[in-house]
């Protein structure tokens, strides 16, 4: 990648459709709806050229819109069910933005509005490194994780066992925490994926990492963002 300042488009998937937690995207979220989080952190990240929801849901369109984020299209159908893959949807935003601006952007962040409690310095942290990296990809993890006897574990038989059996001190270990994914441009559209056999850690401490996918996620987020009152919006 070049000295320049990098073309930075940050994607928000937010569909209509929740199984598990119904609407999850616009449920109220400590005053404001859970997808407005996300949108907040793509407007403050002084690192992201443009950004974009995008729904198939006209009322998702509607709300985003509201926080001040472009929603230039509802999705076509053939990226429209539950079981579309967000590389497509990133891929269908890429190409229509790139037609809409006239350039190519040299990363891709995908953002999903599931992670409320992300801070816009973690966008800013995770283009700064990519940029400067030899690698393509950059993903957001929690941790470490470190304990002198095994956290995890098994259950056999009826019993709680160790999981790993291996004696002596253990290398901390990290877990995806959804909160961002980072790609070069050049790579996403060669690779169709976001995520590489090298990857770049960002590291999130677990305050910062609820990923919303159940009721008690919701109530552990809402927890967290009323502790770091991070609900304070100027809308755009």
């Amino acid at each position: 990648m070049s000295d320049s300042i990098p073309r930075v488009l940050a994607v928000i998937p937010a569909r209509g459709g929740s199984k598990r937690l119904p609407r999850k995207n616009i449920r109220m979220l400590a005053g404001h709806p859970m997808l407005a989080y996300t949108i907040q952190a793509a407007q403050q990240a002084t690192t992201v050229t443009d950004f974009l929801v995008s729904t198939e849901d006209k009322e998702i369109q509607r709300v985003a819109k509201e926080y001040g984020a472009p929603t230039p299209f509802l999705r076509p159908a053939e990226i429209a069910g539950d079981a579309v893959r967000n590389i497509d949807v990133m891929l269908h935003a890429l190409d229509f933005m790139e037609k809409e601006r006239g350039w190519q952007y040299d990363i891709i962040l995908l953002m999903q509005p599931t992670s409320p409690v992300r801070d816009p310095n973690h966008l800013d942290e995770a283009v700064r490194l990519l940029a400067t990296s030899e690698l393509d990809t950059i993903a957001s993890v929690k941790g470490p994780f470190k304990k002198r006897d095994p956290i995890l574990k098994a259950i056999r038989d009826g019993e709680l066992v160790t999981y790993c059996s291996e004696a002596g001190e253990r290398e901390p270990f990290y877990v995806y925490n959804a909160a961002l994914y980072g790609m070069k441009r050049d790579y996403f559209v060669s690779a169709r994926k976001h995520v590489s056999e090298r990857q770049i850690p960002l590291v999130m401490d677990q305050l910062h990492s609820v990923d919303v996918d159940t009721a008690e996620d919701f109530m552990v987020a809402e927890a967290y963002i009323n502790h770091l009152k991070k609900n304070d919006f100027t809308v755009k």
